[in-house]
């Protein structure tokens, strides 16, 4: 049973983690309808390890390409990609969800230990109400240049992210669509941020481990999983956006947090 769980979760975490939809939320709220209980730090902290090995799989072109022109700049030689510039405007989106994270977290884990299911409920429908009213500006923006005006906002959206049914990638997705960037570069840029934040969040939380307690039988059947899944849903979530399908992930987003309320209340 115990291989059963951690795979599921595991399956959950990699779908999830790329889609508009909030893998937190949809963790948070597999444990407390089926009762499951909190999981260990380190496993939350190897899924999400996991998931950022696949987004590095998949933009490692990207990722080489900005080491590369870094290191131009850095020599003093020309970089007409920019790339110093680039890996700022990163760091710059990411600064907003490390600072409120960091303030927040005890309230607001308080508050998901009384009312998880409500607060769920709630943001899978606020979610899916933005993914609905963006979805023509998918079909018509042509933005492809970030700005520092532009990565403070879609910052900004990450930070609502932090509360679970919320989802960190429709998030950044609705920010950088309001700021009449295009899909393709919304999309790269949103998973640029989740390299930052899941290195600095797992960090810190690495650091204030006292104790390891996770088998690590069913921690690596998690972690590939994990894994695995998160490369084919990113890949197909980047496929669809592009398309301007996000209608889907909007009815799913209703359907799940319709689901969540009534179970709070049953």
């Amino acid at each position: 049973m115990e291989y059963l769980i951690y795979l599921i979760l595991g399956l959950i975490q990699g779908i999830t983690e790329p889609l508009p939809i909030s893998s937190s939320g949809h963790l948070l709220m597999t444990r407390l309808v089926f009762d499951i209980g909190e999981m260990d730090v380190f496993f939350e902290i190897m899924m999400h390890f996991a998931s950022l090995f696949a987004v590095l799989i998949i933009f490692k072109d990207k990722l080489i390409a900005l080491f590369n022109g870094a290191l131009k700049t850095i020599k003093k030689e020309a970089d007409p990609t920019g790339s110093l510039s680039y890996i700022g405007l990163v760091l710059l989106g990411s600064l907003p969800v490390g600072i409120v994270g960091i303030l927040i977290r005890s309230p607001l884990e308080s508050l998901l230990e009384n009312y998880g299911l409500i607060v769920i409920g709630v943001s899978l429908w606020v979610t899916g109400l933005f993914l609905w009213a963006v979805k023509p500006l998918t079909l018509t923006n042509q933005g492809t240049k970030i700005t520092v005006q532009d990565a403070l906002l879609i910052g900004l959206a990450q930070v609502i992210a932090i509360l679970p049914g919320i989802s960190r990638s429709g998030a950044t997705f609705v920010g950088g669509l309001f700021r009449r960037l295009n899909v393709a570069t919304i999309i790269e840029f949103s998973f640029m941020l989740y390299i930052p934040v899941t290195l600095g969040v797992s960090l810190l939380e690495l650091l204030s481990l006292d104790t390891l307690s996770v088998p690590i039988g069913p921690l690596a059947l998690a972690f590939i999983a994990s894994f695995t899944m998160t490369y084919f849903s990113l890949k197909w979530f980047r496929r669809l956006a592009i398309a301007g399908h996000l209608k889907g992930f909007a009815l799913y987003c209703f359907s799940a947090g319709t689901f969540a309320l009534v179970f709070f209340f049953l």
